[in-house]
């Protein structure tokens, strides 16, 4: 079987398993789509079948991590985690787009503002190293102090592409799960992609 075949037997999986999951991503794009602009109706599609995929990696990390880690070199986990960043960029473009049309036709744009900044604070350090709103005044001229790596002890935040987000497993999900620095509420938050893709999907609700 080659390479291709694993990899459209992996989406069938994901789409098969929740034919609920999958309705609810249709719905959506028909929905969220036309309102962020025609080319996103197509975007979320994609998003939609690479959420169920990722669920399925998501839900069989969960049961490697039950059984304990394998000592062994495990790429699995580099690919979910490239892959959810897939989703996360792709997510985050929709909803930014989204954002001002939404509001315009005097829609309730609160879950879908909440939505694109939770998506904004990790977009930001993934895509750009720098942590979201330091850009902007007041926190411009307050930087943060910001654990370093080593013993070093805390450093200043600098605005220079240097910065890093913790991030690792959901430990009830499976999922990514990243800790940016929300500077709004001067504190690391907790951000796990499954919430985000709930969120998403919980729009019209």
């Amino acid at each position: 079987m080659s390479a291709t075949d694993l990899v459209l037997t992996a989406f069938a999986i994901g789409m098969k398993r929740d034919e609920g999951l999958h309705r609810k991503w249709i719905s959506i794009s028909h929905k969220l789509g036309p309102v962020a602009g025609t080319v996103h109706t197509v975007s979320l599609q994609r998003i939609g079948r690479l959420d169920m995929l990722l669920r399925v990696l998501e839900d069989e990390r969960l049961e490697r991590l039950k059984a304990g880690q394998s000592a062994n070199l495990d790429l699995s986990l580099d690919l979910q985690l490239a892959l959810s960043e897939n989703w996360l960029f792709s997510s985050y473009e929709v909803a930014r787009a989204a954002k001002k049309p939404f509001q315009a036709n005097s829609n309730d744009a609160s879950r879908l503002i909440s939505l694109e900044r939770r998506l904004a604070l990790v977009r930001m350090p993934l895509a750009k190293g720098v942590i979201q709103g330091m850009d902007r005044n007041p926190h411009k001229q307050n930087p943060p102090m910001l654990a370093s790596a080593g013993d070093n002890g805390p450093e200043l935040y600098r605005d220079d592409g240097s910065y890093m987000m913790s991030h690792g497993i959901c430990a009830g999900t499976g999922s990514a799960l990243w800790s940016p620095v929300d500077i709004t509420k001067g504190e690391t938050i907790a951000i796990c992609r499954r919430d985000l893709s709930d969120e998403m999907l919980a729009l019209f609700d």
